[in-house]
C-alpha cells in the first residue's frame, strides 16, 4: 500500500471516527505511519485532504452504482435503491461513517445530493411507471427511510434492521400486474 493510500485510510477512519475538528493531522500521519510533512505534501491541508476524501469517495459510490442509474425495469430500480443503503455501508464503512459526522458541511451536503438527485427523479418516474397513487410522496418516503437507515446500519447491526429490507421491498414495490 502507498503512502498516500496510508493516509486516506487513516483519515478515513479517525475523520469517521472522532470527526474532522477532533483530528489532527498529527494524528492521521502517525495513524498511517508517515511523517505530517508527507501528508502535506500530497494534500496541502487537512482541509484538502477532507474534500479529496469527499470527492473521491462520491467518485468510488457513483462508478460502483452506475447500473442503478440505467435500470430500465421500474421494479427492480426500487428494490435497487432500497439495497443501496445496505450496499454502500457495506462496501463503504468508514466514508459513510465520515459523511454522517460531517453532514452539515456544505461540500458533504453538495455531493450527497449531487448522487441523491438523478435517484430521485428515476424514482418518482418508476412509482410512476407502476401505478403508485401518490408517486412523488412515495419516493420522498423512500428516500428518508433510505437516508435514516444507511445511518442506523453504520452503528447497528441487528436483525430488525436486515429484515427491514424485505419489508420495504414488499411495500414499496407493487406486484407486477
Amino acid at each position: 500500500m502507498t503512502s498516500h493510500s496510508k493516509i486516506e485510510q487513516a483519515a478515513l477512519q479517525l475523520f469517521g471516527e472522532r470527526g474532522y475538528d477532533s483530528t489532527s493531522t498529527q494524528l492521521i500521519a502517525r495513524q498511517a505511519g508517515v511523517s505530517e510533512a508527507l501528508l502535506f505534501k500530497y494534500f496541502l491541508s487537512k482541509e484538502k485532504l477532507f474534500e479529496y476524501l469527499i470527492k473521491q469517495g462520491f467518485r468510488r459510490i457513483v462508478e460502483a452504482n452506475r447500473g442503478i442509474l440505467t435500470e430500465k425495469n421500474p421494479r427492480t430500480l426500487i428494490e435497487n435503491v432500497i439495497d443501496l443503503p445496505y450496499k454502500l455501508v457495506h462496501d463503504e464503512p468508514d466514508f459513510w461513517k465520515m459523511q454522517d459526522k460531517e453532514f452539515n458541511r456544505p461540500l458533504v451536503q453538495k455531493y450527497f445530493q449531487r448522487f441523491m438527485s438523478p435517484i430521485d427523479n428515476l424514482l418518482k418516474q418508476a412509482f410512476t411507471e407502476v401505478g403508485a397513487d401518490a408517486p412523488d410522496l412515495n419516493t420522498l418516503q423512500l428516500l428518508l427511510l433510505i437516508q435514516s437507515l444507511w445511518r442506523n446500519l453504520l452503528y447497528e447491526h441487528n436483525a430488525p434492521l436486515s429484515q427491514l429490507r424485505a419489508h420495504l421491498k414488499r411495500t414499496h414495490v407493487p406486484a407486477a400486474a
